[in-house]
């Protein structure tokens, strides 16, 4: 076959990231754009000896299943990171928990029904109207837009780096907060990507592209009319010296403070070591504000603050879930007291709600700067965090749990073996990719540990993504 021949395939059971699986002369293909049991036109995108990639063209049986395509709603025909923009919200998890349980027994030989998995919804889209297409269309805190050669905020085209310009006024995903900022209405020439952060009462814009200074002061000036406090950043190649929060895709950076105003900026490099990957930051000017977000956590007692340009939880129910699970988890299984490891500790969410039960904590993190939040984050409780590679740990610190929320990436062989040497008895996973999760998985098992549960938690409704929190316990 060659790219751009069309064919007519029926799509099987769904795979990873938001494709179903089909088969044609003999070869595997991936599929985006359908659903199980439909028969679909499909174009052929890319080729190799075993396996195809197609999207579909024309469905010709649909599924009971399938919606109107929600990108066509959302004013972003084609775009990409919407997987399941077709699908009906409910179906979309049963898909996912279908396509993760399959990569957990191939992967990691695990039997989802032992370990009792299944994928819950968050709590925002928990009672959606199945007939409601707005439902799962308005999570995101942080947004990344892209940029067209008009300076027109958009999002990328599905597989490729052509941008497709933002219909309207909303920003696809993203919280009402975002959207009522009126930045999708900006044209912003010279531009190469805008950042949005969104808290409680506060938040961050990132400008980035060689005219982002040029276009932080209408930036600026339009902040001071949005509720709550506002950072501006903006790109600066030739700025040198005192650092900022923050970095290009994740954390870095140590923290400057500066004064409302695009007079007063200060500039820096952000982007120290990560955990999280990411290449290194560019230089930032905090052109306006103190570069933090703030936010606030369900069941916390305290706010906790977060570089603009630092990781957190993309879901505006994801820290909430996330920490009440990992409290109960640890709770349940008797495990109440005792030194408690936060690996990948970022900002601090997880060892911050541990501290709050009256456990001491031993954060790392790779980010001096999340450290540094992380530090503050947890004034007056019994929590230490410390700055340092995960990977490059090697022995441990002694405790009697650990909790790991590592990158995409997973935490990989050194961590594992690490875990597997120290005398850590419960382990809670925090996972945002079920086959890197199984991997580790695998890993742990083997090395003494045994696999007690397993829960999906659907935090990036309609995409292919799905975050997973885990209980381990030694078998001895």
């Amino acid at each position: 076959m060659t790219q751009n021949e069309t064919v007519t395939v029926r799509a099987l059971r769904p795979a990873a990231g938001g494709e179903m699986l089909a088969h044609h002369d003999g070869r595997t293909m991936f599929l985006s754009g359908a659903l199980p049991g439909e028969d679909v036109v499909a174009e052929v995108v890319r080729t190799s000896a075993k396996v195809l990639r197609a999207r579909t063209v024309e469905v010709l049986e649909p599924s009971a299943h399938r919606v109107a395509d929600r990108r066509d709603l959302l004013g972003v025909p084609g775009a990409g990171g919407i997987e399941f923009a077709h699908a009906e919200l409910a179906h979309s998890r049963v898909l996912k928990e279908q396509a993760a349980a399959d990569q957990l027994r191939r992967l990691g030989g695990i039997d989802p029904e032992a370990v009792g998995f299944r994928v819950l919804p968050a709590p925002s889209e928990a009672d959606a109207d199945p007939a409601d297409l707005a439902a799962g269309t308005r999570w995101r805190t942080r947004v990344q837009l892209a940029l067209d050669a008009e300076g027109r905020p958009g999002m990328y085209a599905a597989g490729s780096h052509r941008v497709v310009p933002l219909g309207g006024t909303d920003v696809p995903l993203a919280t009402e907060a975002i959207s009522a900022l009126g930045l999708a209405r900006m044209r912003l020439p010279g531009l190469t990507r805008l950042e949005i952060a969104a808290g409680a009462d506060s938040g961050a814009v990132v400008l980035r592209g060689p005219s982002a200074l040029s276009h932080a002061p209408a930036v600026v000036e339009m902040s001071a009319c949005w509720p709550g406090e506002w950072s501006v950043l903006a790109e600066d190649g030739e700025s040198a010296a005192a650092p900022v929060p923050g970095g290009a895709a994740g954390r870095g950076g140590r923290s400057a403070r500066g004064r409302r105003g695009a007079g007063r900026a200060r500039t820096g490099r952000g982007g120290n070591a990560r955990n999280r990957g990411g290449t290194s930051a560019a230089d930032l000017r905090l052109v306006t504000g103190s570069g933090l977000v703030t936010e606030a956590v369900p069941g916390l007692g305290r706010p906790l603050t977060v570089a603009g340009t630092g990781f957190w939880q993309v879901h505006r129910d994801a820290a909430g879930v996330l920490a009440q699970e990992v409290r109960d988890l640890l709770a349940d299984g008797g495990a109440t007291s005792g030194t408690v490891l936060d690996l990948y500790c970022g900002a601090g969410l997880l060892g911050v709600a541990l501290a709050e039960d009256g456990r001491r904590v031993i954060g790392v993190e790779g980010s001096a700067e999340a450290i540094e939040r992380a530090r503050e984050n947890a004034a007056g409780l019994g929590a230490e965090f410390r700055t340092g590679r995960v990977e490059r740990l090697g022995e441990l610190p002694e405790a009697a749990a650990a909790v790991l929320d590592p990158p995409r990436a997973g935490a990989g062989r050194e961590v594992v073996r690490a875990l597997v040497d120290s005398p850590v008895r419960d382990l809670v996973y925090v996972s945002c990719d079920p086959a890197t999760f199984a991997r580790d998985a695998a890993g742990l098992r083997a090395g003494g540990y045994e696999l007690l549960s397993v829960t999906g938690h659907d935090l990036f409704p309609l995409t292919g993504h799905l975050e997973t929190v885990s209980l381990f316990r030694r078998a001895w």
